[in-house]
């Protein structure tokens, strides 16, 4: 990594507080997640009141209150599994990953699936960008991107084999105090479609910052532009504990 993009993800840590994240083990998160994703896949309303819990030092996570009151799911990257309100395992899969192999945005998935999908993206959201400090990621400076007259700099971020995300290579924009203002991937789990999340209403949480209202867009590959016309997630944050 070169001094100027060092200097770069230095000042991105610090405006998130990075100096506070050591404190804490875990995050949990009471969410409301909606979107037209879920109706395409099958399962509309899956996450529209639930709980979230992660690990900060790996990906390891907990839902509650998914697809039904009382129901929960454990996630790793290579194993999820459900469970009801008393605890009895209703389903579970082993490498979800590879149960992805040849999907399309259209093609529905199983309750396992979207487990794995919204746990490691939720992990993602959560922890970025204290997650570009796992080890074997790649970070470059790109050139500088200008929004709705806001000159946003950019980092591509190359995530190392086997961790748990959308894909490897994404792009990360920030505003000149080093928020996230903007993210663009392109999920495997989604046959490669391109996508951005767009990330508002930063909230302070024991010293921790994070946007609380986030919309995910279709991404114009040719420009680099995308239309708030189709929201295919929405996720707005109620409250943050950290632990």
């Amino acid at each position: 990594m070169d001094s100027r993009t060092k200097d770069l993800l230095d000042k991105v840590l610090k405006a998130h507080g990075i100096e506070n994240v050591s404190k804490f083990k875990d995050v949990e998160i009471h969410t409301s997640i909606g979107g037209a994703v879920w109706g395409l896949k099958g399962h509309e309303g899956a996450l529209v009141d639930a709980k979230f819990e992660g690990a900060l030092t790996g990906q390891r996570s907990k839902w509650t209150n998914i697809f039904s009151p009382g129901y929960y799911s454990t996630f790793e990257p290579a194993k999820v599994a459900i469970f009801d309100q008393e605890g009895f395992l209703i389903e579970e899969i082993e490498d979800p990953r590879s149960s992805f192999l040849g999907h399309t945005v259209e093609t529905p998935w199983t309750k396992s699936q979207l487990v794995y999908f919204s746990s490691y993206a939720t992990w993602n959201y959560t922890t970025a960008p204290f997650n570009f400090l796992t080890p074997g990621t790649e970070i470059n400076q790109l050139d500088s991107w200008t929004e709705n007259g806001e000159t946003l700099s950019r980092l591509e971020v190359i995530y190392p084999d086997g961790f748990a995300t959308h894909n490897k290579r994404q792009i990360f924009y920030f505003s000149g105090e080093g928020l996230l203002k903007r993210h663009d991937y392109w999920p495997d789990v989604l046959g490669g479609s391109s996508a951005t999340q767009i990330i508002e209403d930063y909230k302070e949480f024991d010293g921790i910052r994070t946007g609380t209202k986030r919309r995910i867009y279709v991404l114009n590959d040719e420009d680099n532009s995308y239309s708030k016309d189709f929201v295919l997630v929405s996720i707005d944050i109620l409250d943050v504990k950290f632990k």
